[in-house]
This record gives structure tokens, C-alpha cells and sequence, in this order.
């Protein structure tokens, strides 16, 4: 991990990794250059993958770091078509909140998805309604963890 912003929520929760003190919501999986966190939405199973550096832009990133978020992001589908049955997986990246510290949404697309919450409007969930509580998120880290496909 190189440079952290003071305030910066996604820092903060990188630091508390690099501690050994973060809860497992924060931390699904962690390698080198990204930490993958069981999302504060509504929707279970959206996941954030958040640089562990305060990058602000794909173009900041070195080879090895855009090599491993596509890994994390096959994977991450992977463990949400296990886990929640997602026929595919929704992926944003806007980075326009928390100091505009690069992180990506991984969100599942299941069949059951009502179809006023398909394509963009699955943002509605985190905009429109109670998000998950934290014992909710740390549960649902551990089931992703137990899915995610092991490093090829």
C-alpha cells in the first residue's frame, strides 16, 4: 500500500486491514493491490473492490494492480453466480465520493431481479433503501469468501 488520504473512509479501511483489526465485511479478500469489502447496500452480495492505495483513476494503476482487479473481478462473478445464483454480475466504477478514491461495485444480476432495479437502477438500492447491517455484511463475507474461487 503507498499513499492514503486522512479522512478518506477507503484508506482508513485499508490501514485497518494492514492492522489486523478490520471486521470481515471489509475484508473478503485482500492481495497485493485491492481489498474486496461486502458493500453497505441493501442488495446482498454487492461487493466493492477498492484500491489499497488512494488512486483516483485506471490510469493510475500499474501493470501488476489492473492484472489482479481482473482477476478479483472474474473471480468475484464467479463466487456471486455460486453464492447468490447471479446469472451474470453488474460492474461500475464512478469513484466520485469518498475523496475520489478508486473502487469498483461488483453487484449480482440474479434472474429474480425486479425489473425497475435492472442496469443502472440497481443503484436504487443503495440511494432508496435500509442498508444491510453490519452482522448482516460480516455473514455475507463469509459466504463469498467460502465461494471464491481459489488463485489460478
Amino acid at each position: 500500500m503507498t499513499e492514503t488520504v486522512k479522512g478518506c473512509p477507503l484508506c482508513e479501511g485499508n490501514a485497518a486491514v494492514s492492522a489486523g483489526s478490520a471486521a470481515s465485511r471489509e475484508q473478503i479478500v485482500t492481495t497485493e493491490h485491492w481489498r474486496v469489502i461486502a458493500h453497505r447496500s441493501a442488495l446482498p452480495g454487492w461487493m466493492l473492490i477498492a484500491a489499497r492505495s488512494h488512486a483516483r483513476s485506471l490510469s493510475d494503476l500499474s501493470a501488476s494492480a489492473a492484472a489482479e482487479l481482473g482477476m478479483l473481478l472474474s473471480q468475484g462473478t464467479i463466487a456471486l453466480e455460486k453464492e447468490f445464483d447471479a446469472i451474470k454480475s453488474y460492474v461500475m466504477q464512478f469513484s466520485e465520493g469518498m475523496l475520489g478514491h478508486l473502487h469498483f461495485s461488483l453487484a449480482p444480476r440474479t434472474a429474480d431481479l425486479p425489473e425497475d432495479r435492472r442496469g443502472a437502477a440497481i443503484s436504487a438500492y443503495n440511494a432508496k433503501d435500509t442498508p444491510l447491517d453490519d452482522s448482516a455484511r460480516d455473514e455475507i463475507a463469509h459466504r463469498l469468501r467460502a465461494a471464491w474461487p481459489a488463485h489460478s
